[in-house]
């Protein structure tokens, strides 16, 4: 896999997914201004609760399908498609059921009341949207077609902001579990009207083994996916709760954690969107485990490539990120930027190396690195909340981060006899190397504004090499 389509790959679904981002931004700023931070809690329960189900619901079948799709010979695509899509329907109406049976427990569970039922509920109807998506989103990328998935993306996150902000400005915090229900329900109707064109429903008749197929794989995926998203939520009922009877404190709380998590959780997504739309396929195809090595370490290179002067920024200019997003009253999430940003920095490591475990090695060794990241990031949160408060969980979070990739660079070197090669571990300390010591020059400077020089510099270095190695590969296509 030629590193320019990697790059090439990465840049189209970033653009997509920066558009995303700036339209949740937009919501996020709206909520923030209008509601303040207890706004932005409320958003983040909504959202990992919606998180949990579709994880649940979804059984792993985004992952499962590319890789059985993509892995077929051609003479068993139709089939493997058929089964697909008749897997993906009955998972969206289990979606659906399990949200009317445990929204009044889990309302109590976090809220301890049943004040925000009605709003959970509401939210919670986008998970079998979340779910049907999650399959025709797959089909797309089994079948390669990039292009066409970044168009849907930007379409139906435009379009979802577009008919959910009247919502918020209305209705307060009903409107923002409205205003997630429309954006999952617009992201819906366009992703199914672009499976329809590119990978319409086939004659084949699926076979009991291919969703048998589908089923067993999703154990491994859904037993990691569901600790991990449950953990994510535990850690948020943990700071709802860090000061007692005082909901409103912890609302506000959990909403100066979702700040800082979505500033620096979200932007790098453009970066990892790639990861699970072009690369992850390519490896589950990989002829040997010589090309799916080659391919891994290639994606890692390209993540730092462009991700290192967006994480640069944010660890720089965190406060003005943090302003400029959100609304004034947001100051107390600025401590547990650096703590995320530097978990997302080691992830663009762990990231493509997990989903080279997830394509190439065993069931358990998925279900086994996914469920050690999930129970240590709320054994540390218990341990740490109460000690530094919300700031211990983005410690824990980190924490739990280096954990997971110190475990499967471990893995990797166990099961394939060989370490990530020289150039890659250069690139990776490099990159983190420049980045904080540009972090202690700026915080010695005393502004953040002082930021904008290593960001710009950074974004400078990394456009040029960018474009040359773009520019390479057009001269050789054109001398072929």
């Amino acid at each position: 896999m030629p590193f320019a389509r990697i790059l090439r790959s990465s840049a189209l679904m970033g653009g997509a997914q920066a558009v995303t981002l700036a339209m949740a931004f937009l919501r996020s700023k709206l909520i923030a201004v209008l509601i303040g931070p207890a706004g932005i809690g409320l958003m983040g329960v909504f959202n990992a609760f919606n998180a949990n189900l579709s994880t649940v619901a979804g059984w792993g079948l985004g992952t499962s399908a590319v890789r059985t799709v993509a892995g077929a010979p051609e003479s068993e695509k139709e089939r493997k498609i058929a089964a697909v899509r008749v897997f993906g329907r009955r998972l969206a109406w289990a979606g659906f059921f399990g949200v009317l049976l445990l929204v009044l427990p889990v309302g109590y569970l976090t809220f301890q009341s049943q004040d925000y039922a009605l709003e959970l509920l509401i939210a919670g109807l986008a998970v079998p949207c979340v779910v049907a998506t999650g399959m025709w989103t797959a089909l797309l990328q089994a079948g390669g077609h990039i292009g066409s998935m970044a168009k849907t993306q930007m379409a139906s996150s435009v379009i979802g902001l577009l008919i959910g902000l009247p919502f918020i400005y209305c209705f307060g915090s009903v409107g923002i579990a409205l205003s997630l229900l429309l954006a999952a329900l617009a992201t819906a109707a366009v992703t199914w009207r672009a499976t329809k064109r590119l990978s319409p429903p086939v004659s084949a008749v699926p076979a009991a083994a291919d969703i048998r197929e589908l089923v067993h794989l999703g154990v491994a995926l859904q037993l990691g996916a569901v600790l991990g998203a449950i953990s994510t939520y535990l850690v948020r009922v943990l700071i709802l709760r860090s000061h007692g009877d005082d909901l409103e404190a912890g609302l506000a709380d959990a909403g100066f954690y979702q700040a800082a998590f979505a500033v620096t959780g979200s932007l790098p997504g453009v970066i990892f969107s790639a990861t699970s739309s072009d690369f992850y396929p390519r490896v589950a195809a990989a002829k040997d485990e010589d090309e799916a090595r080659h391919i891994t370490e290639k994606q890692i290179q390209a993540s730092l490539l462009l991700a290192t002067p967006i994480l640069m920024g944010l660890l720089t200019m965190g406060p003005l990120a943090v302003r400029l997003l959100y609304a004034k009253g947001f100051e107390p999430a600025v401590p547990l930027l650096d703590w995320f940003v530097w978990a997302i920095f080691l992830n663009l490591l762990g990231w493509p190396l997990g989903f080279w475990v997830v394509a190439r090695r065993s069931k358990r060794a998925v279900a086994a690195f996914q469920s050690l990241l999930s129970i240590s990031m709320v054994l540390l949160a218990l341990f740490l909340i109460p000690r530094w408060g919300v700031t211990g969980a983005a410690a824990a979070h980190f924490c739990s981060c280096l954990m997971h990739v110190l475990l499967l660079l471990a893995f990797t070197r166990w099961s394939s006899g060989k370490w990530l090669s020289t150039a890659t571990i250069g690139l990776f300390v490099g990159s983190g190397a420049g980045m904080f010591l540009a972090a202690k020059l700026v915080n010695g400077a005393g502004s953040a504004y002082w930021g904008i020089v290593p960001t710009a510099l950074t974004a400078a270095v990394c456009a040029a090499i960018y474009f040359k190695v773009i520019q390479r590969a057009r001269e050789e296509e054109a001398s072929r």
